[in-house]
C-alpha cells in the first residue's frame, strides 16, 4: 500500500533555545541506519550559532561559547547535511521541533518523516514522553543526554524498539491502528502496519470501554459517633511509629484537635497554619476517622494541582499507614479516597463511538490513534492519563463528557446502564468514597452549573486564600468572538481547504440525516450568523483603543461608541436566535429517524448557543449595579466582554456554605467547614479574609510556624534606595539583584508584580550574572513555571525572575533556593476593573481593601523561602516603603520574627554571603 523507505536517518539538534524564529542551532547529530538496526554512517558537528549561548543552555548541554568558537556556521554545513539525509526517512523525537529549526535555517528534506514521540503515544499512550524516559521504558541505555549525536542514537534505538512493539500486536489491532494513522500520516502508518497493513487484515473498529461494576456505597451510621480530640491526637502521635522523619509539632496536634471538634460539634472554622505545621495530615486524620466511623464523605478542595498531587501521592498513603497503626483500618483500601474532576476531563463513550464516522478528519484520526489502545483498559477515562499532542488535545472536546446529559436521560442510554460511562464511574467512586479531593473550580462549578459532586455535609478548603479569586472567575463571564464562533461551529462548520471531510456532515452526522431543505436552511442560518459575529467585538475593540482593559461605566455606556456595540449585538442576537429556531426544528426530525445520538448532540450544541446568547444579553444589558463589566484584549488582537460579581462573599455564603433550606425555607448550612491556609491573617486578624470568603461568623485559630525564623532567615531592606515608580528604580533594582545573586551564588528567586518591570530589570542584570556563571531565567520567555523551577532545583547557579504564579505554590526545599528578592510591595493594580470597582465600596479603600490584599500577598511571597526545618536563607525587600511609610510596619508585623538588616546594598550582599555560609 505504501512504499517502504530506502533507509533511515535519526537526527537531533542542540539549539540556543526553543524559539526557531529567534534561536539558532549549536550542534547536529545524525545516524543513518537500516531496518535491522545496523548503524551505517554518522554526522556529528558543532555549529557556530553566531550569538552567545545562554548560560542555562550551556548548563543543560555542556556546550559553551568556547566550544563553538571557530566552528562553521550552519550555512556552511547545510549541503553536507542534506546529502547525508538524502531521501531517507527522517526519524526524530518530536521531529517537528528539529525540522522547524532546519527550515528556518533554509534546509528541508524530501523523504518521509517518522516521529518517535507520535509513535510512542499511539502504542502506549499512558507512557512517558521525554526521550530519556522513553528510552528507560524500553530498556535502552542512554549514558549521555542533551548532546546531539547521543540523542540521535537513542532516537534510532527507540524507533526500532517501538516498531518491534507494533509487530507484537495482534494483527487485527495492528491493522486498525495503521489504517487510522494512515488518514493523517501514511509514512508512520507504513512503519506501524507493516505486512499487517499490506495483507488487508480485517479492520477492527476502535474498542469501547469495558463494562464496570460500581463500588459499594457508604453505609451511614444511624447514630453519629463523634471522633474526640484525644483520639485525633493519639492517631497523630502514632505517626512517629510508621513514618520516617516524622517530627511531633504542637501546632499540628492542636490543629488536629480543632478539626476533630469541628466534625464532632459542627460549625465553621478558619485555621491559619504556618509553614511547617503539617496541616494536610492535621485535617486528614480527623476527617478520615470521622468518615470511616460514620459512613460519611468529606470533600477536600485545593487550588493547585501540586497540592492535589501531594495529597494523593504522599499524604494519603501516609494517612493509611497512620490509621492502620491506630487500628482504624486493617487494610489500606478500607479508606476510600478518590479525586474528582470536571466533566471535560472524562471521555464520553457515546461520543467516542459516534466519532468513528469522522476518522477521515485529520484531528479526529490523530486523537483516535492515541485513544484506541487506551480506551479498553482505562478505569477512569481521565485525559490526564494520556500524553496528548496539540492537535489531539484540540480535538478532545469532540469526545469528552462536557455538556452531556446522558445521566439524566430517560431511559438511560446503554452506555450508562452497563457501566461504560466514565463520568458515571467518577460519580459512583465519589459517592462511595470517604474522602473526595477536588479543586476550587469544580467545587464552585458544582454549585453554579451542577457538575459531578455527590451530596456532602463536611467540607475542608485548603489553600483557602484563593477561594474568593476563583469564585470571582466562576461567578463571572467572558465572551469573545472565538467563543461565539465555536458555538456556531458545533452546529455547522464549512470544511477548510485542507480538510478531507466534506463538511460538518462527516464530522457530526447532524446534516446527513436531514432532508436537503432543512439542512440548507440550517446551514444558511449558521452562515449568516457567522457573518455578524465580528461587528459587536470590533466595536468593543474601538471602544478599548490602546488600553489593555477598559471598565464599562455609565459614562462609557452613554457614548456613541457604545451605541455601535449595541447595534452590532442586536444584529448578531437576531441571527443567533434564528439558528436556535432552525436547529430546534431539526431535532425532532432526527429523533423520528432514530438518529438519537445526532439529536442529542444537536440538543447540546443548541443549549450551549442559548447559554451564550443569554450571557451576552446579560453582559450588554447589565446595569452595573451588582456586576463589574469590562473589555479586555485577547492574544489574537480581538476584544472580549467580561463580567464579575461586585461581591462574591454573599454568593459563596448562599450557594456553597448554605446550599440547602429546611422545611420552613430557612438556610441550612453545611455541618462542618474548615478553611485553612498558611496565609489568612492580615492586620493582626482573619476578619478581612473571613469577610471576603463569606465566613464572617466562623471561629478562627492561628497556629504559628514551628520553624525558627530568627535563626534561619535574614530579612534585609536597602537604605537610600529609590522607591518604585521613581526614576532610577529599575537600574537600582537590577544592581541590587545582581550583587545579591552573586553573593548567594544563584539559588535565587526574584518576585515582581509587573511583567514589564521584570523584563527590564532582568535584561539589565543578565550580563553581569551570566559572566559569573549564573543563568537568568525569565518567566514567559525561558519556559513554564514548572520548567524554571525544575531547572533551579537541578542547576542551582540560577535566578528566576517571576511574577504572579511564583508568589505562591512554589516549593523548593534545601539550598537550591536560598535567596528571595521581593522587588516591590505587592499592592493590586489600582486600574484593574475588579479592584477599582470593589474599592469604591469602602470608606477607606486603601486601608480597608488594598492594604490587606497586599499584606496577604507579601506573606505568600515571603513563604517561598523556608520550606523545611533545615532551610536557611535571605529575603530582600527592595521597596523602602516597608520602612519609610506608616503602613510598612504592618507588612513586617505580618511575617515571623526574623533577623533584620537595613543597610546599603553592598553591606547586605556581604552579609548574605556570610549568612549562607554559616
Amino acid at each position: 500500500m505504501f512504499a517502504a523507505p530506502s533507509g533511515y536517518v535519526a537526527l537531533d539538534l542542540e539549539t540556543t533555545g526553543l524559539d526557531p524564529g529567534r534561536d539558532r542551532i549549536t550542534e547536529i547529530g545524525a545516524v543513518r541506519f537500516d531496518g535491522e538496526g545496523r548503524e551505517l554512517a554518522v554526522f556529528d558537528r558543532l555549529v557556530n550559532p553566531g550569538r552567545p549561548i545562554p548560560l542555562q543552555i550551556s548548563q543543560i548541554t555542556g556546550i559553551t561559547d568556547a566550544d563553538v568558537r571557530g566552528e562553521p556556521p550552519f550555512e556552511a554545513l547545510a549541503d553536507e547535511l542534506a546529502a547525508f539525509v538524502g531521501e531517507s526517512a527522517f526519524v526524530g523525537q518530536n521531529a517537528a521541533f528539529d525540522l522547524t529549526f532546519l527550515a528556518e535555517a533554509g534546509l528541508e528534506f524530501g523523504g518521509p518523516v517518522l516521529d518517535t514521540l507520535r509513535l510512542a503515544r499511539i502504542l502506549f499512550p499512558e507512557g512517558p514522553g521525554a526521550l530519556g524516559d522513553l528510552a528507560a521504558e524500553l530498556g535502552i541505555e542512554m549514558p549521555v543526554a542533551h548532546r546531539a549525536l547521543a540523542d540521535a542514537r537513542a532516537t534510532a534505538s527507540v524507533f526500532l524498539a517501538l516498531r518491534r512493539r507494533a509487530e507484537a500486536l495482534p494483527p487485527g489491532e495492528r491493522a486498525s491502528l495503521a489504517r487510522i494513522v494512515a488518514l493523517e500520516d501514511p509514512a508512520l502508518a507504513r512503519e506501524l502496519g507493516g505486512e499487517a497493513l499490506d495483507a488487508e487484515a480485517a479492520f477492527e473498529a476502535p474498542a469501547l470501554p469495558e463494562a464496570w461494576r460500581a463500588p459499594e456505597p457508604l453505609e451511614r451510621a444511624e447514630v453519629p459517633r463523634p471522633v474526640t480530640a484525644e483520639e485525633a491526637r493519639a492517631a497523630l502521635a502514632g505517626a512517629a511509629r510508621v513514618l520516617e522523619r516524622f517530627e511531633e509539632r504542637p501546632q499540628q496536634a492542636q490543629m488536629a484537635e480543632a478539626v476533630a471538634e469541628a466534625f464532632a460539634d459542627g460549625g465553621h472554622w478558619l485555621i491559619e497554619a504556618g509553614t511547617g505545621v503539617g496541616k494536610s495530615l492535621a485535617y486528614l486524620i480527623p476527617a478520615a476517622l470521622h468518615a470511616l466511623r460514620n459512613g460519611e464523605r468529606v470533600v477536600i478542595s485545593t487550588n493547585t494541582i501540586a497540592l492535589q498531587e501531594q495529597l494523593l501521592g504522599k499524604d494519603v498513603p501516609a494517612l493509611r499507614e497512620i490509621l492502620r497503626e491506630a487500628g482504624a483500618i486493617a487494610e489500606p483500601e478500607e479508606l476510600r479516597v478518590t479525586q474528582l474532576k470536571g466533566r471535560a476531563n472524562y471521555l464520553c463513550a457515546r461520543r467516542w463511538a459516534s466519532q468513528q464516522a469522522s476518522l477521515d478528519e485529520p484531528e479526529i484520526a490523530r486523537l483516535a490513534a492515541t485513544l484506541t489502545r487506551w480506551v479498553p483498559h482505562t478505569e477512569t477515562g481521565d485525559r490526564s492519563e494520556l500524553r496528548l499532542g496539540r492537535d489531539a488535545f484540540g480535538a478532545w472536546p469532540r469526545v469528552c463528557a462536557a455538556d452531556t446529559d446522558c445521566l439524566s436521560a430517560k431511559p438511560r442510554p446503554s452506555f450508562v446502564r452497563d457501566g461504560r460511562c466514565f463520568l458515571q464511574r467518577a460519580r459512583q467512586r465519589a459517592a462511595s468514597a470517604h474522602l473526595v479531593i477536588v479543586n476550587h473550580s469544580l467545587l464552585l462549578a458544582d454549585v453554579t452549573k451542577g457538575s459531578v459532586l455527590p451530596s456532602y455535609d463536611r467540607l475542608i478548603i485548603d489553600e483557602a486564600q484563593n477561594l474568593d479569586g476563583v469564585a470571582t472567575q466562576q461567578f463571572g463571564m467572558q465572551v469573545g468572538p472565538s467563543a461565539v464562533q465555536a458555538a456556531l461551529d458545533a452546529i455547522y462548520r464549512p470544511p477548510a481547504p485542507n480538510r478531507r471531510a466534506s463538511g460538518i456532515a462527516a464530522r457530526t452526522g447532524f446534516l446527513i440525516a436531514l432532508d436537503e431543505a432543512t439542512s440548507d436552511d440550517l446551514i444558511d442560518a449558521v452562515t449568516a450568523a457567522g457573518e455578524r459575529v465580528a461587528a459587536p467585538f470590533t466595536a468593543l475593540q474601538a471602544l478599548r483603543g490602546d488600553e489593555y482593559r477598559l471598565r464599562i461605566t455609565s459614562a462609557v455606556r452613554s457614548g456613541d461608541e457604545w451605541g455601535a456595540v449595541e447595534t452590532g449585538w442586536a444584529a448578531l442576537d437576531g441571527a443567533l436566535k434564528r439558528v436556535i429556531q432552525r436547529g430546534a426544528g431539526a431535532v425532532p426530525l432526527l429523533r423520528e429517524q432514530g438518529r438519537t445520538d445526532e439529536a442529542d448532540e444537536m440538543d447540546i450544541a443548541l443549549r450551549q448557543l442559548r447559554d451564550l446568547v443569554g450571557e451576552l444579553e446579560a453582559l450588554v444589558g447589565s446595569s452595573g449595579q451588582e456586576t463589574i463589566l469590562w473589555v479586555s484584549g485577547n492574544r489574537d488582537g480581538t476584544s472580549a466582554l467580561n463580567s464579575a460579581p461586585l461581591e462574591v462573599a454573599p454568593l459563596l455564603e448562599s450557594a456553597l456554605f448554605n446550599p440547602r433550606t429546611d422545611e420552613e425555607g430557612a438556610a441550612k448550612p453545611l455541618r462542618t467547614i474548615v478553611a485553612t491556609s498558611a496565609t489568612l491573617m492580615a492586620g493582626g486578624s482573619m476578619a478581612f479574609t473571613a469577610e471576603q470568603m463569606g465566613l464572617a461568623e466562623a471561629a478562627t485559630l492561628e497556629l504559628g510556624s514551628p520553624f525558627d525564623y530568627e535563626r534561619t532567615t535574614l530579612l534585609a531592606t536597602p537604605a537610600a534606595f529609590p522607591e518604585p515608580n521613581r526614576p532610577g528604580y529599575d537600574a537600582a533594582a537590577a544592581d541590587a539583584i545582581t550583587k545579591l545573586a552573586l553573593a548567594s551564588e544563584g539559588r535565587a528567586l526574584a518576585l515582581f508584580t509587573s511583567h514589564a518591570s521584570l523584563q527590564r530589570v532582568a535584561e539589565m542584570a543578565r550580563g553581569a550574572l551570566e559572566r559569573a556563571g549564573i543563568s537568568v531565567l525569565v518567566q514567559g520567555r525561558d519556559g513554564s513555571p514548572r520548567q524554571l523551577t525544575n531547572h533551579l532545583r537541578e542547576h542551582s547557579r540560577a535566578i528566576i525572575f517571576g511574577t504572579t504564579s511564583f508568589w505562591e505554590g512554589i516549593d523548593i526545599r534545601g539550598e537550591a533556593l536560598s535567596l528571595v528578592v521581593i522587588a516591590r510591595l505587592p499592592f493590586p493594580v489600582p486600574t484593574d476593573p475588579i479592584h477599582e470597582t470593589r474599592s469604591e465600596t469602602y470608606d477607606d479603600p486603601f486601608r480597608d481593601y488594598s492594604l490587606p490584599l497586599a499584606i496577604l500577598r507579601f506573606r505568600q511571597g515571603f513563604g517561598r523561602l523556608i520550606r523545611d526545618r533545615e532551610d536557611r536563607g535571605v529575603v530582600a525587600v527592595l521597596d523602602t516603603r516597608v520602612r519609610t511609610r506608616r503602613y510598612g510596619a504592618e507588612f513586617l508585623d505580618a511575617i515571623p520574627v526574623c533577623t533584620r538588616l537595613s543597610a546599603d546594598v553592598g553591606t547586605i550582599a556581604a552579609r548574605t554571603r556570610e549568612w549562607l555560609a554559616q
